[in-house]
């Protein structure tokens, strides 16, 4: 590709990419402007401040939609998301309509950053994943957060700044638990001080958690992830897709431990390519992952961080063993 095409790509691309996206919207919102999953997280809220249980219905709580078998409780996200919800529910919808900004404002500025650094395969991956980002910018997710707060947590890494990076992954790891194999990307990469900031992030975030939501509500999750992992997966998840074909229920459920597997091999397989390494850690959050909804391909979004911010390796490349490996603790 010559200069000429390549600036010109770079204009067309995101400008196709964004075009669309405000198109499909437009068709999008002729439902009407209800972002739903915010009023699933509202409707936790509400049940903590009235001292009902988290993960059912009592008299007088706000109705929540329940598909079984996928769901078969009002929430499948963990207690913290609820907890956030508690002062926010004291707005009534205006609540959730302040968190559906919040995120439509995480989501906008992520890909923002994103096109600046890399407007050629930003825009592609927005062509790619426009009916995600659209569902996404409509329905209040908390993946909006997620994913705006990983590719922060990437550029922080890049600059050192590996005590706020671990502190993020670690409220990332609260909200959706699925970004919990980063710890195993920062492992791999010995980043210490990151790890470290996770685990004490973590345990503030579980003690806010407690405090707010309860214990019960914490040992009643355990259940949810086990009912989760058999007869609650997703359409879209890898046990969902394998049900579609016709795989035995057993064969299904076991796919997604098989991505964690593998997913886990692979990161620690591409450890001397951060990047890579990143990447094939953001697969493994949807592989292995046995809920998977339409919007949650926006996580893919991640992915590019290593191509729009670049991180040197920490680790001698697997094929010099002999090679020194850069000091994690110099300075830039």
């Amino acid at each position: 590709m010559t200069e000429r095409a390549a600036r010109a790509a770079r204009v067309i691309v995101p400008a196709l990419a964004v075009g669309l996206i405000i198109a499909v919207l437009t068709v999008y919102f002729q439902r009407g402007f209800v972002p739903g999953d915010a009023f699933t997280y509202l409707a936790a809220g509400e049940r903590l401040n009235a001292g009902h249980p988290l993960y059912a219905l009592s008299a007088g709580d706000r109705p929540v939609d329940l598909h079984p078998p996928y769901w078969t409780v009002p929430l499948l996200s963990p207690p913290p998301i609820a907890v956030v919800f508690r002062p926010l529910a004291l707005l009534s919808d205006l609540g959730a309509y302040a968190w559906w900004v919040l995120c439509i404002g995480v989501i906008v500025a992520t890909l923002v950053a994103l096109l600046r650094q890399q407007p050629i395969w930003t825009g592609l991956m927005m062509l790619v994943l426009t009916i995600p980002i659209v569902y996404e910018l409509g329905v209040g997710n908390l993946n909006s957060v997620i994913v705006g707060g990983l590719v922060g947590a990437w550029y922080l890494l890049t600059r050192r700044r590996d005590e706020y990076a671990g502190v993020i992954v670690a409220a990332a790891t609260a909200l959706k638990l699925t970004p919990g194999i980063l710890v195993w990307w920062l492992i791999t990469q010995r980043r210490w001080r990151a790890l470290g900031a996770f685990v004490v992030g973590g345990l503030v975030l579980l003690a806010t958690s407690v405090a707010g939501a309860g214990f019960d509500s914490h040992v009643e999750y355990l259940s949810i992830i086990r009912q989760t992992a058999t007869t609650g997966t997703s359409d879209l998840s890898l046990a969902g897709l394998a049900r579609a074909v016709g795989l035995s229920e057993a064969t299904g459920a076991a796919l997604p431990l098989v991505a964690l597997a593998v997913g886990t091999l692979s990161v620690w397989l591409l450890r001397a390519r951060p990047g890579a390494a990143w990447v094939a850690s953001i697969a493994t959050m949807l592989a292995a992952s046995p809920v998977v909804n339409v919007n949650w391909f926006t996580l893919l979004l991640v992915a590019l961080a290593p191509l729009a911010w670049r991180m040197e390796s920490i680790r001698p490349p697997l094929y010099r063993p002999g090679a020194r490996a850069i000091d994690p603790s110099a300075s830039e």
